[in-house]
């Protein structure tokens, strides 16, 4: 009887870890808890953030914990991504305002926040690829490695490509200038910056391209500052890289 009864004990123990392993609620490693209190601390365009918009009743909430779980792992051991990407979920059954910012209407429903833009409903995306942590993954090594093209003009690469050893900076420069001033929009923007980089590598000397673009990404690195200034310093980081001739 009494082996029955630790029996009866070890089963029903079985089935609360079980259950205690599907609820969305628990807290996972790497993976953020959003409130109201700290969504627009985390959620601020600094870092790419994968949200996911639970309610702890939901049985397809129940059976994404695992995978989430496993995602929250992967990004934290892998260092690039750790330093860009943050993995979040947010009971909106609990703080529906945060849902209802971002229009969820179900559950789970997942959203993804560009770092760089303010997040709004202009600048979040819909997730609707595969709900498993490797499919998660991929989109999110996607997202990151497309930063590496961000505010590259290839009209003005092929011009830069060798700007970091040229001996007639001011030549190249000059060459950029007449080629910004035919840019539009974007391409403009981006290209102010080219110019400006280059005018400052050759007033301050051959090392400034390495060490201002150390310096950027160092500050990159550490998070922590308005989506529009983080916008701005990867802009600069971007065009630093293209001009030290590193590929897009």
């Amino acid at each position: 009887m009494a082996r029955i009864a630790l029996l009866a004990v070890a089963c029903l123990a079985s089935i609360a870890l079980a259950f205690a392993a599907e609820d969305p609620t628990q807290s996972l490693p790497g993976v953020q808890d959003l409130t109201p209190a700290n969504f627009k601390s985390v959620v601020n365009g600094a870092k790419h953030v994968l949200v996911e918009y639970y309610a702890p009743w939901c049985g397809h909430c129940k059976h994404l914990v695992p995978e989430y779980k496993k995602l929250g792992d992967l990004v934290q051991s892998d260092p690039k991504l750790k330093s860009r990407v943050v993995i979040a979920k947010v009971d909106a059954d609990a703080h529906r305002s945060l849902g209802e910012e971002y229009d969820v209407r179900g559950f789970p429903t997942i959203k993804f926040f560009p770092r760089g833009k303010a997040p709004s409903k202009d600048t979040v995306q819909e997730y609707n690829s595969g709900r498993t942590a490797e499919a998660f993954l991929t989109f999110l090594k996607d997202k990151v490695a497309a930063d590496a093209g961000f505010a590259r003009v290839e009209a003005l690469d092929s011009i830069v490509k060798d700007f970091a050893d040229a001996d007639d900076k001011a030549a190249l420069i000059t060459k950029v200038t007449e080629a910004v001033a035919g840019l539009k929009d974007e391409d403009k923007v981006n290209g102010d910056v080219y110019v400006k980089m280059m005018t400052k590598a050759s007033e301050k000397g051959a090392t400034y391209l390495t060490k201002e673009k150390a310096r950027v990404d160092k500050m990159l690195a550490s998070g922590g500052m308005a989506a529009a200034k983080y916008e701005e310093l990867s802009r600069k980081s971007s065009v630093l890289g293209a001009l030290l001739g590193e590929e897009a």
